[in-house]
């Protein structure tokens, strides 16, 4: 059975006879993919291999960037620009000319170097929001062996100005993030906490009302990961087994079952509707009856 079914709302938004197809396998390391809205192309990061790949349903599967940083996490920006998290380096950067030219946008905090940067997400005011764990410091197989700067795991945001401001600094290990579709609340979750936590977004982009929102259970592997919303209010969130699908009041519908630890999506296809997910060593996409956000 290719899924955990907790609700009978659950077929309304992935129908039953929707499947997982794999569209791509081999890599070391699958993650953060990202859907051109109007080239109709995906990128996702192979973090162990420390490349970025570019796929399309016309030319297949291209190398987009290598060597990478051991890139992660992946957005577009408001011009269309991919923004990447690299653990390699602890930088955010920014791509610029078809890739061929790499901008570092944030590197440190008070003097202090970023710990490795993870999941990232543009809002329409030009602010990017990112998380800094310490996977890519504890980890050998995605990042670099060595000791952290910073004396916590936290959470960034970027204004256009370049000011690099701390929003939030209690998590274990923050990791996936996304927002509402009216930007009015941030979403991120907790990998070692095992749950969702959402905060309200203020006018300045300052984040009150810090609690969490939902626990991210079932039978698998994985954690919570990789997030998004929907244009019908549903958050997605990776975490044991597969990909959960919870309502707008936080209830976990069912989940996507994957063959493999899953560690993040985006919704693509020229209606937005098909989930692309990374998931260890492949990438598989699936039909579902939901909407997704284009990035920009």
């Amino acid at each position: 059975m290719p899924f955990d079914i907790r609700s009978d709302a659950f077929t309304a938004a992935i129908p039953g006879e929707s499947r997982l197809e794999e569209i791509g396998g081999g890599f070391g390391f699958t993650e953060g993919p990202i859907w051109h809205p109007g080239e109709h192309w995906l990128v996702f990061s192979d973090i162990q291999e420390s490349h970025q790949y570019k796929w399309s349903e016309a030319d297949g599967l291209k190398v987009f960037r290598t060597p990478s940083n051991q890139a992660n996490g992946n957005f577009f920006d408001r011009q269309g620009r991919v923004i990447s998290c690299e653990h390699a380096s602890s930088q955010l950067v920014r791509h610029e000319h078809g890739g061929k030219q790499v901008v570092p946008l944030a590197t440190h905090y008070l003097g202090k170097e970023l710990n490795s940067p993870n999941d990232v997400v543009c809002d329409s005011k030009g602010r990017i929001w990112f998380t800094d764990p310490s996977f890519g410091r504890i980890r050998e197989d995605l990042g670099i062996l060595r000791d952290q700067d910073l004396p916590y795991q936290g959470v960034f945001r970027l204004d256009p100005d370049g000011t690099l401001t701390l929003v939030v600094d209690d998590f274990q290990q923050p990791n996936g993030l996304c927002l509402s579709a009216d930007e009015s609340r941030l979403f991120v979750n907790d990998s070692w906490g095992g749950h969702i936590r959402v905060m309200d977004v203020t006018e300045d982009g300052g984040l009150t009302n810090n609690r969490v929102w939902a626990d991210v259970t079932g039978e698998g592997e994985g954690v919570p990961d990789g997030m998004k919303t929907t244009t019908e209010g549903h958050i997605l969130c990776n975490g044991p087994g597969g990909v959960h699908l919870f309502d707008a009041e936080a209830n976990c519908l069912g989940v996507i079952l994957t063959p493999q630890k899953s560690t993040n999506f985006c919704f693509g296809g020229r209606d937005f509707r098909t989930l692309f997910i990374t998931a260890s060593t492949s990438v598989y996409r699936i039909q579902t009856a939901m909407t997704g956000l284009a990035m920009f």
